[in-house]
């Protein structure tokens, strides 16, 4: 019988640009304003040199939520009858922008 040995996994670290998680998560963290999905994709693009998908951060937003991150959105207006969403990461106190890694 061979031996079983059981791998550790380093805890996830929301902190590393190398992932599309922790590309957004640092944009939404570091971030005093209201960003829309295209406006983060242009933030990853200048900070990290990477073309992350609308849809691809989008379902990092939600990833970040479900890890206990706090990230409000709201609707804008927008052209025509689009209505867009602005994010925002708020600090684990519950106002302001920020978070904890």
């Amino acid at each position: 019988m061979g031996t079983v040995t059981e791998l550790k996994r380093r805890p996830r670290r929301l902190d590393n640009p190398e992932s599309q998680l922790g590309r957004t998560y640092l944009v939404l963290r570091d971030a005093d304003y209201w960003l829309q999905l295209h406006e983060i994709g242009e933030v990853i693009n200048t900070r990290f040199n990477r073309m992350d998908s609308h849809a691809g951060i989008s379902a990092r937003i939600r990833q970040l939520r479900g890890m206990g991150q706090t990230i409000v959105s709201r609707e804008v207006k927008g052209p025509g009858v689009a209505r867009p969403h602005e994010y925002r990461m708020l600090s684990s106190w519950g106002e302001g922008p920020g978070g904890a890694a």
